[in-house]
């Protein structure tokens, strides 16, 4: 683990990737974006550390400002990078935050409760966290939209994705519903198309 003093935060502690390839490929979507115009305003670049940490897979923590469709933006990166972007109004802002491939996650940090629940209905994400980031209650659904999957787990609702609905209707009168049987009938009614009688008899009591 090493301090992430570069930013100004000697209290936080950012360990190293999991492999040299993983290492690779970070730094290569750091200078993808770069080739794009994206901003670097901190890292950008391996940490080179001395001692006992020389020759780790160490990336400097770093923030990369551009657009939304640039590939950082786009592909979940998994290293110490984040990328940041403006809008203009909450219309941009949604369409940003929908404007993706995968829809697994997702935070929002409002002023209001009006803009907590309209963000937190509109973002097409299975995990909307408000004011908050990654709590996990055990008992809250967990699944994604679009690419990141559209089953859900940890919940009742997960249930229905194992089973089929049969709709059983059921008549208790002795007299045989559901078809025309004489003159005297009466029409009730119809469902999905089919007639339904009952005897005139039964209809005049």
């Amino acid at each position: 683990m090493v301090l992430m003093e570069l930013i100004g935060d000697p209290a936080t502690m950012i360990g190293a990737q999991a492999s040299s390839e993983r290492l690779e490929k970070t730094l290569s979507y750091i200078d993808t974006d770069r080739q794009e115009a994206a901003e670097v305003l901190t890292g950008g670049a391996r940490n080179e550390l001395g001692g006992d940490l020389a020759g780790g897979f160490f990336v400097k923590p770093t923030v990369l400002k551009g657009h939304n469709k640039m590939r950082v933006f786009q592909e979940e990166i998994f290293g110490p990078v984040l990328a940041v972007t403006t809008f203009k109004d909450d219309a941009e802002a949604l369409s940003i935050a929908n404007d993706t491939l995968y829809g697994l996650g997702a935070g929002v940090w409002p002023r209001d409760a009006n803009t907590c629940y309209r963000f937190g209905r509109a973002i097409q994400a299975g995990w909307v966290w408000t004011n908050c980031y990654h709590t996990y209650p055990t008992h809250a659904a967990l699944g994604g939209y679009k690419q990141s999957g559209i089953r859900r787990e940890n919940h009742a609702m997960m249930l229905e994705h194992y089973q089929q609905a049969t709709n059983m209707l059921v008549s208790y009168n002795p007299t045989k519903l559901g078809f025309r049987l004489g003159e005297s009938d009466v029409k009730l009614g119809e469902i999905g198309g089919v007639p339904f009688y009952i005897s005139g008899s039964q209809y005049e009591a």
